[in-house]
């Protein structure tokens, strides 16, 4: 297992540079600047504002100034958000971006499992078919349209959940954000427990048990479960990261102090530390989630620690 983690920090600690490198200059090249407003700023100002934030410096020793920044956990000052550096911004709105990918992965998974062991213990049948044609539109609608919906009918129709205010309504207002943000993923689940079953049900050694006389529940839970969800795990690290980066929307529809709502602002107004920041932390929980599904991939297939 050592060896699998080492292999996995040698690719991600390159990649999550070249991240970093190609974020930086994206940002640098992109047309408009931080001090383009509706009021053009005179010389003398802008480039007391370029000074103060390092912009008139070559590009080379600016980009060598934010890794060394960033390798001392410094991601540099907000060029919005006056009195406040990018670091505090993000130790703000993490736990809220983070709290909400928790939930929805955890409901996605609780919820997605079992349905998907149910449509594949019977296969062929109406249930079956009604668990796949769900588990389809989950993950086809995206969630610019399920979170407004969810607004209307459950937030101002019903009148059950709030839409907003975080700090006034506390975890009632997370549910319909958890719930919005976890539907794509829950389809995503449902289909891939219920093809990786339905295929482990074939082999020999379940029609063997099966033989021997052995209960469905125990032919599950011993034997078929653990291949079955080989394909659910190998989907979870990708899955874990797009229920971050993807909370962007929701973080925006449901007015939530997280991440998103960050980078939403630094990129409208050209931010370039907070927008690098977010990035730079999508990117390094990205690998990270990776290296946690393929820990847990190697341990459900021993083949893999020595692949």
């Amino acid at each position: 297992m050592g060896g699998l983690i080492l292999r996995r920090l040698l690719t991600g600690l390159p990649t999550l540079l070249l991240v970093v490198a190609l974020s930086f200059m994206l940002m640098r090249i992109a047309p408009g600047g931080p001090f383009d407003g509706e009021r053009a700023l005179d010389p003398a100002t802008r480039a007391a504002l370029a000074s103060r934030y390092g912009l008139d410096k070559p590009l080379g020793e600016q980009f060598l100034s934010y890794i060394g920044g960033l390798l001392r956990g410094d991601f540099g000052p907000s060029m919005v958000y006056r009195d406040f550096s990018v670091t505090s911004l993000v130790a703000h709105g993490l736990p809220v971006s983070l709290t909400l990918g928790a939930l929805a992965l955890a409901l996605a998974l609780s919820i997605g499992i079992p349905l998907g062991c149910w449509a594949a213990w019977r296969r062929t049948g109406g249930a079956d078919r009604s668990v796949l044609v769900t588990a389809t539109l989950l993950n086809a609608v995206p969630t610019f349209v399920t979170a407004p919906l969810l607004v209307l009918v459950f937030g101002l129709a019903l009148g059950w959940l709030p839409v907003s205010g975080w700090r006034d309504n506390g975890p009632a207002a997370l549910i319909l954000p958890s719930v919005a943000l976890a539907l794509p993923t829950l389809g995503a689940v449902m289909k891939l427990t219920r093809s990786g079953l339905a295929d482990v049900l074939d082999q020999d050694f379940i029609r063997t048990a099966r033989a021997k006389g052995l209960s469905p529940a125990v032919i599950l839970r011993r034997h078929a479960l653990r291949p079955a969800l080989m394909p659910v795990v190998s989907y979870l690290g990708p899955a874990a990261a797009g229920l971050l980066t993807g909370a962007v929307v929701i973080e925006t529809v449901f007015s939530l102090p997280g991440l998103g709502r960050y980078f939403v602002q630094g990129a409208l107004n050209r931010d370039y530390p907070l927008v690098l920041g977010v990035v730079v932390l999508y990117a390094a929980l990205i690998i990270l989630f990776n290296l946690i599904a393929d820990l847990i991939y190697g341990w459900l297939d021993p083949r893999v620690r020595t692949g």
